[in-house]
């Protein structure tokens, strides 16, 4: 039986941004789907949407640019929630602010699978080293050098900055990736204790 294709109601004059949207929610259901980017296509993509293919291309020029863009939007949304995690800590003082931004990494995950795999599950195309420097994923860095920056010298120990939060971003990875691939639901208690752990480790003092 013939797949029936849904068309969508045409875009009113203004009404762009919202295709826009649309085609990137589809590109992001779909990547998390396959888990692969090799495996998303822009005809997939507009028939997800219920458009024709060309109307794609009037908003993003090829398909690496539509996964750079759905890549950035999740990076985006997870800094956004880190920073507003450490600044309603920040009261407490800089350690405690790092702590609850531990936490809410791990929630996060747990709470947004298919983004989380979005950032750092699905299997990419290799592209020129050079221009590793530009992707999303250093949005991430750059939220973890902050909290580590704000910490007073007698608290930073012997760290070094760039080098220590990605230790710190990646053991936090692990220890989130490996709760989510375990066939049994993970304990975001026991993983916000193994977070705080990790933390009282890294952090010196």
């Amino acid at each position: 039986m013939a797949e029936t294709f849904k068309r969508r109601a045409p875009s009113q004059w203004g009404e762009g941004a919202v295709l826009k949207e649309e085609i990137l929610a589809a590109a992001a259901r779909l990547l998390a789907e396959s888990g692969r980017e090799e495996a998303l296509s822009l005809r997939a993509v507009a028939r997800e949407v219920g458009i024709s293919a060309p109307s794609v291309y009037l908003h993003f020029k090829d398909r690496s640019e539509l996964v750079a863009t759905v890549t950035l939007r999740a990076c985006e949304k997870l800094v956004a929630e880190l920073r507003e995690t450490r600044a309603r800590a920040a009261e407490r003082g800089p350690r405690e602010a790092l702590r609850t931004m531990g936490r809410r990494y791990c929630t996060f995950a747990l709470e947004n699978p298919r983004r989380y795999r979005l950032m750092f599950g699905v299997e990419r195309i290799a592209g020129p080293r050079e221009q590793g420097a530009g992707h999303p994923v250093t949005l991430v860095l750059g939220a973890w050098e902050e909290a580590l920056a704000a910490l007073p010298p007698s608290r930073r120990g012997r760290m070094d900055g760039g080098q220590d939060a990605l230790l710190l971003w990646s053991a936090l990875h692990g220890i989130v990736t490996i709760a989510m691939a375990l066939p049994f639901e993970a304990d975001p208690d026991g993983l916000a204790r193994r977070a705080d752990e990790l933390l009282a480790r890294i952090v010196a003092g």
